[in-house]
């Protein structure tokens, strides 16, 4: 069987960005909460057992706290890549969602509807997301040798993701939900150059 490259993206941990229902991207990088820490320890507690190979992380504290504890169990260093980090926010970075909620801020009831056609003012495209996500990925697992990489990210990160690889539109983004600490198991595919979604069963719970 041809080479491939497996990949467990995973959401950070609850983060106080999480709790005090604000955006953030460049304007705080806020830590996790004792919740978001105790869920990364549980994330550690699963995994342990996996054949991985390699962590990596976004470059944002929240990430960089939920790999940890799995960095430590298995004795590997998580490799930052840039690619990770969370989708560029623009004029609401920092923002509360409440404020623009009851605003009733046309550009964020247009981006909730369609964030690919609507993105924040200033800042990124779901799809875009999605798209440089994939591309940081695909150049760290080909530089290396296959084995199951578990790499920390953000939500929209992973909802860009799967829109990219099943060719999805912008709405179909408002059908996805990833919890702190949810998971998604893709696969690359160097001889079709291409990303796959993968059904898993067993460690990845």
């Amino acid at each position: 069987m041809a080479q491939a490259y497996d990949v467990l993206l995973v959401r950070h941990g609850e983060s106080e960005s999480n709790a005090t229902g604000r955006f953030a991207y460049q304007s705080w990088d806020p830590r996790l909460t004792q919740k978001g820490l105790e869920q990364a320890r549980q994330l550690a507690g699963r995994l342990q057992q996996a054949p991985i190979s390699y962590l990596a992380t976004s470059p944002l504290t929240r990430a960089q706290e939920t790999i940890r504890p799995l960095a430590d169990a298995l004795k590997i260093e998580a490799v930052v890549i840039p690619e990770l980090a969370e989708v560029n926010l623009g004029q609401w970075d920092g923002v509360r969602l409440v404020d623009l909620e009851q605003a009733n801020n046309s550009e964020f009831q247009a981006w909730r509807r369609d964030p690919e056609a609507n993105p924040p003012p200033g800042g990124e495209s779901i799809l875009t997301v999605g798209r440089r996500v994939l591309a940081g990925l695909e150049k760290f697992v080909t530089s290396r040798e296959p084995g199951l990489t578990v790499a920390a990210t953000h939500a929209d990160c992973i909802k860009g993701t799967v829109l990219v690889i099943t060719k999805s539109a912008g709405p179909a983004a408002r059908s996805l939900f990833v919890p702190n600490c949810g998971q998604l198991m893709m696969r690359y595919l160097p001889n079709f150059h291409r990303w796959v979604l993968v059904l898993t069963q067993g460690y990845f719970g």
